[in-house]
């Protein structure tokens, strides 16, 4: 969903033309690049850079999935002038490519130069209630179009935190500087302030921007987490995993070898096709009453989220009174 969203936004955007979608797909034995059915836009425009999975397990050792080492692969080997690194589950709003192409077009005009920052946006949160409906596409654009105001903007600066704390939205920064400071460390295998350490090491010599204050947060994560307590508990005892330490000294402007991003592998690289095969019909009927019935669960969540304040607030009120 997330791969075709970008695509289509882009393309209403004007800014498809300018898009390359590199997907690092990290030890799958049926490469995504045959298992996947993407929308039409994809073909030549979504390239795969396939880790097998005997490379994979080398590499990863103890951890579950290593996010530095599968998302510098395809820096590596990306093409475009700007690199930015998206989640999976994370759609992507045509707005953000709208403003992106401004700022470029404006160029020396601007407020920032872009070609000399770390560019971060945080990310907003789609309710579980919607993302594990699996709707149609058109159906979850309309949604995210009509009640992205209401959505949680998921930052770090609520508990007292840099934005680059923040869950991603897009980290981003000109091809040049990947190169230069070749990328994430390769280190940090295991889950969690990879960014930060970016962030660190990046602002020794360049500047490291709010983003959302020129482009706004047009990125919306799918949430996977059906209640507080199992979102409370991702990184605890429901799913047990390392997590990088954080490390605010002595870092370097680039930590890793020549050969980041595994350069000194033989990867294969696809570009996808549209396959020819008839794709499953959708009953759209159907799907928008579940869409419908998920927003009023929503609203009703809301409400009684609302009351949970609300009901103690006239107990206290009441309480005032009374002896009055």
């Amino acid at each position: 969903m997330s791969i075709n969203l970008a695509l289509l936004n882009a393309k209403e955007a004007g800014f498809y033309d300018k898009l390359e979608i590199i997907v690092s797909d990290w030890g799958s034995d049926e490469p995504l690049s045959e298992a996947l059915s993407l929308v039409p836009e994809a073909e030549g425009r979504v390239i795969f850079v396939h880790i097998p999975p005997a490379v994979a397990r080398k590499e990863q050792k103890d951890s579950k999935f290593p996010e530095v080492l599968a998302l510098n692969a395809a820096a590596r080997r990306a093409s475009g002038e700007y690199i930015g690194r998206i989640d999976n589950d994370t759609v992507v709003g045509p707005n953000f490519f709208r403003c992106l192409d401004n700022l470029q077009l404006k160029g020396s005009a601007n407020e920032i130069d872009l070609k000399d920052s770390f560019l971060f946006v945080e990310r907003k949160s789609i309710p579980y209630r919607i993302s594990k409906l699996s709707l149609p596409l058109h159906q979850i654009k309309r949604f995210i179009k009509f009640f992205k105001n209401c959505f949680k903007l998921e930052s770090a600066t609520e508990w007292g935190r840099e934005f680059w704390w923040s869950p991603v939205g897009i980290m981003m920064f000109h091809h040049d500087i990947w190169k230069a400071s070749r990328g994430y460390d390769e280190r940090l295998i295991y889950w969690g302030w990879m960014e930060g350490d970016l962030a660190l090491r990046l602002g020794q010599k360049h500047k490291v921007i709010e983003f959302s204050k020129f482009v706004g947060h047009d990125f919306y994560h799918l949430e996977h987490y059906s209640n507080l307590t199992e979102y409370k508990d991702r990184n605890g005892t429901a799913t047990p995993r390392k997590k990088n330490e954080p490390r605010f000294d002595d870092l370097n402007y680039r930590e890793n070898g020549e050969n980041w991003g595994l350069s000194d592998y033989d990867l294969t690289i696809t570009k996808y096709k549209v396959s020819t095969s008839p794709m499953t019909k959708s009953f759209p009927l159907f799907h928008l009453a579940r869409l419908l019935g998920g927003t009023l669960l929503l609203i009703k969540d809301k409400i009684w989220h609302s009351l949970q304040g609300f009901i103690p607030a006239i107990r206290i009120f009441i309480g005032k009174i009374k002896p009055q």
